[in-house]
């Protein structure tokens, strides 16, 4: 088989496939941040067709696992991380920096993909550290103004 038809081939199974896809990031009230969470899952939800796109907030584990509800923020998030395939962490908030550091040494960490501002790059700062060791993409502004990445690193 061609390249260009194995590479339309794999597209079509990257459409087709049934993920699981986590994202975390600001919440809907930090205005800016928030509502880049939003797009940024409408875009997932575009490319993969087939995927169940959620936020920790909308997994309620009191529907589905016994004493749910008595379960610590944290406790819930790392129940969500084992049961998702990948988790997409847009790093522009304290509270998404803070589900890098507590879940970067779980046994689920190979599930992030952390986008951190191309300014974070070259930090050499303890959270920069934590995240170099993970998925962690780059963008620019115009990426993050228009939720397209336009260069992949």
């Amino acid at each position: 088989m061609a390249f260009r038809e194995a590479i339309k081939q794999l597209a079509q199974l990257t459409e087709a496939y049934s993920l699981n896809i986590l994202v975390w990031g600001p919440s809907e009230a930090v205005p800016e941040h928030g509502e880049k969470r939003l797009k940024l899952q409408n875009e997932i939800r575009k490319c993969f067709r087939n995927a169940d796109v959620r936020f920790s907030e909308n997994l309620n584990l009191a529907e589905s696992l016994l004493g749910g509800e008595q379960l610590s923020i944290p406790q819930r998030e790392l129940w969500h991380l084992e049961a998702c395939d990948v988790c997409v962490v847009l790093d522009t908030s304290k509270g998404a920096g803070e589900e890098i550091a507590h879940f970067v040494t779980s046994r689920a960490a190979n599930k992030l993909l952390i986008l951190t501002h191309e300014r974070y790059q070259d930090s050499s700062s303890f959270p920069a550290a934590l995240r170099a060791t993970q998925n962690q993409m780059f963008y620019t502004d115009d990426e993050y103004k228009s939720a397209h990445p336009h260069n992949n690193q």
